[in-house]
């Protein structure tokens, strides 16, 4: 009977030891996360690691943060207190990406570096406190990647100088080989697109007008008619004589004139002398009669 008794207690003594030990190992079990952009090999890039906090940190201030890349050929020889983008705390680990709750970077006091590169330490005053399940986010410049495509080891340690908060995580370096090349095809296809549209926007709407423009400049002559008046005069001259052979007699224009080749007999008849004067006397009276 007793020693049924004790074979009880002690049973139950190991089962309390089991349950108290595994409850240990999952409170140690810390996770990580860590990333590069660009992650191509052998690039200077920016790396964002967060890590959970577990309950064996509950409570406790925050003193630093230390980055492991040994063995992968990562190098943070040249990270500096000015490399930091981020460095704060999520409360809860309920934010995405590298949001925080609380920015703690008037608490950095210094970044060193050790392991020739390898190891990176952020190390702060303590002066914000940790709770389980809080989740520490850093973002900083300045680390080359890897020479090699692959995924490397890296550890993340929160409060490096005690022990019991390591998480390992995954960094994943690739070629962007395949997604540069979809890329520039898309690209190709979009600027081919285009280009024929531009082609025949222009095609279309290119209008040409010529415009000619007529003057017409009219000249304006004035004649000047000048009337000139000509008075003429007509003398009418008259001779007389006294002819027995009368030859041939010629007038021009406005003067007459009698030629006369004759053959003068002396003595002559009274009569036909008072004939003659009357013909003079007619004639004078007919060019007074025209002067009128």
């Amino acid at each position: 009977m007793t020693s049924r008794i004790s074979r009880s207690i002690i049973a139950a003594l190991l089962a309390l030891t089991v349950v108290v030990g595994a409850s240990g190992l999952a409170a140690a079990a810390n996770t990580a996360t860590i990333s590069a952009e660009p992650s191509t090999p052998g690039d200077v890039s920016t790396h964002t690691v967060t890590e959970t906090v577990g309950s064996t940190l509950n409570t406790s201030s925050w003193n630093g943060f230390a980055v492991d890349y040994t063995d992968t050929g990562a190098d943070a020889s040249n990270v500096s207190a000015a490399d930091v983008q981020t460095i704060g705390i999520d409360r809860d680990g309920n934010a995405s990406g590298a949001a925080v709750d609380v920015n703690v970077s008037d608490d950095l006091s210094d970044v060193s570096v050790s392991n020739n590169g390898g190891t990176v330490t952020f190390n702060l005053g303590g002066s914000y406190s940790l709770y389980a399940d809080d989740e520490v986010v850093l973002v900083y410049d300045n680390v080359t990647n890897p020479d090699a495509t692959g995924s490397y080891n890296v550890t993340a340690d929160i409060n490096p100088q005690s022990s019991g908060s390591e998480a390992t995580t995954s960094l994943t370096i690739e070629n962007a080989t395949t997604e540069n090349e979809t890329t520039t095809t898309t690209s190709t296809t979009t600027t081919n697109a285009t280009t024929s549209t531009t082609t025949t926007n222009a095609t279309t709407s290119t209008t040409t007008t010529n415009a000619t423009t007529s003057t017409t400049t009219t000249n304006a002559t004035t004649s000047t008619t000048t009337t000139n008046e000509t008075t003429s005069t007509t003398t009418t001259n008259a001779t007389t004589s006294t002819t027995e052979e009368t030859s041939t007699s010629t007038s021009t224009a406005e003067e007459s004139s009698t030629s006369s080749t004759e053959e003068t007999s002396s003595g002559s008849s009274p009569g036909f002398g008072v004939g003659l004067a009357l013909v003079a006397l007619a004639g004078a009276a007919l060019v007074a009669a025209r002067k009128r």
